[in-house]
C-alpha cells in the first residue's frame, strides 16, 4: 500500500464510519512499519517537580500498564532501560529517591518492545511517555503522552474517557487533548513531512508533539494549542471563556462536559472522527468546541509546529493547522 492508497483507504473507512479498521494498517506493509493509527492523548501541567505530581504520574503509569494487558513490557527511566512483566515492576522501578527528587528532572516511558530487542525502529500502539521537570527547569512545563488502540473504543469507550478525565484531574493539567492520530517512531521531519497529504485532508487527525509545543510556550499555562475529540482546560482558563454555565449554554447537548475537580473535559461526540475536507466535511462538534475555546489558543508561533514538503511554507501550514476547525472556507 503506497501513500495514495493509504489516503484512499482512510477516506473510505471515514465515509463508512469504520475508522477502527485502521488499527492494523501500517505503511509500508510487512515488518517495516512507518506509522500506525490509534488514539493519542497529550497532557500539559505545571509543578512537575512536586511529590504529589510524581506520585500521581506513577499511579497513572501502573494503570496504563493494566490497560494494555501487559503489552507494555519495557521501561526506560532517565535513560536506563529494563524489561518489565507486571504492574509491580513499574512501581518498584519508579519508587526511588531519584524519581521523587524535586531538584532532578525525571523522564521515563513504558512501551511495547519486541522480544530480544532493546531498540525498535517501528512505532507501537502501546506507549506512555513522561517528562517531569525539576524546580527551575528552563525547558518548559511537565507533559505526558500516551497512546491507545482504536479497538479500545469498542471494548470500553467509557473507560477511555474516564482515564483521560482522571489523568487531567490527578495531574492538575492546564490543557490536555486527545484524538485519532498517526503514531510515528520518530517525530523527525521526514516522517511527518510524508504524512502531509493526510493532515491536509482529514482535519480530525491529531498531531501531538509535546516537546515542540512545550518548547514554544515554555512556562506559560494560559494557552492551548488546538482542540479534538477530548479537550480539557483548567478552571482558570474556563473562566476566561465564561465558565461552566456558559459552556453548557453555548454548546448544548451536542458536547458532553465532564467537570472534575480543577477543570472540565469537552467531549465532541461519542467517538473520534476525521472528517474529509475533499468532501467538505469538517466535524461540527469539533468546530463547536474550537469556537468556544478559540480565545485561549496560542497564535504567535516562533517556529513551525509541523514539518512539510519543501514547497510548503511551514509557518503558514502551522497557522492553517491550528485554525483548521475555524468557520469559513479552509
Amino acid at each position: 500500500m503506497n501513500l495514495n492508497e493509504l489516503v484512499a483507504a482512510v477516506a473510505n473507512f471515514e465515509e463508512r464510519g469504520e475508522l477502527e479498521k485502521l488499527d492494523e494498517i501500517g505503511l509500508p506493509p510487512g515488518n517495516a512499519i512507518q506509522w500506525l493509527f490509534g488514539l493519542t492523548a497529550g497532557f500539559y501541567f505545571a509543578d512537575g517537580e512536586t511529590r504529589r505530581t510524581r506520585q500521581a504520574m506513577l499511579d497513572l503509569a501502573v494503570r496504563y500498564y493494566d490497560l494494555t494487558e501487559g503489552n507494555t513490557n519495557f521501561l526506560s527511566f532517565n535513560e536506563r532501560v529494563r524489561r518489565i512483566s507486571s504492574p509491580e515492576d513499574v512501581g518498584q522501578n519508579l519508587s526511588k529517591d531519584e524519581y521523587f527528587d524535586e531538584g532532578e528532572t525525571a523522564s521515563f516511558y513504558i512501551r511495547h518492545m519486541p522480544k530480544q530487542a532493546l531498540r525498535s525502529t517501528d512505532p507501537v500502539h502501546d506507549y506512555f511517555t513522561v517528562l517531569l521537570p525539576s524546580a527551575g527547569y528552563r525547558g518548559g512545563n511537565g507533559r505526558l503522552m500516551y497512546q491507545t488502540r482504536l479497538s479500545e473504543l469498542s471494548r470500553d469507550s467509557t473507560g477511555v474517557v474516564r482515564l483521560f478525565v482522571d489523568a487531567c484531574r490527578d495531574l492538575r493539567v492546564f490543557y490536555a487533548v486527545s484524538g485519532m492520530s498517526l503514531f510515528f517512531y520518530s517525530y523527525a521531519a521526514g516522517a511527518t513531512e510524508k504524512a502531509y497529504p493526510l493532515f491536509r485532508r482529514f482535519p480530525g487527525l491529531l498531531y501531538e508533539d509535546g516537546s515542540n509545543f512545550t518548547l514554544e510556550i515554555l512556562r506559560r499555562t494560559d494557552v492551548i494549542r488546538d482542540v479534538n475529540w477530548l479537550t480539557a482546560v483548567n478552571d482558570e482558563l474556563l473562566e476566561r471563556v465564561g465558565g461552566l454555565a456558559k459552556a453548557r449554554e453555548v454548546l448544548g447537548e451536542e458536547i458532553v462536559l465532564h467537570p472534575y475537580e480543577g477543570g472540565v473535559v469537552f467531549q465532541a461526540g461519542e467517538r473520534p472522527v476525521l472528517g474529509d475536507l475533499n468532501k467538505g466535511r469538517v466535524p461540527l462538534a469539533y468546530r463547536a468546541v474550537n469556537d468556544f475555546l478559540k480565545p485561549l489558543r496560542y497564535e504567535n508561533w516562533d517556529y513551525p509546529y509541523l514539518r512539510a514538503p519543501r514547497d510548503v511554507d511551514e509557518m503558514e501550514y502551522t497557522e492553517w493547522w491550528t485554525r483548521r476547525f475555524d468557520g469559513g472556507e479552509r
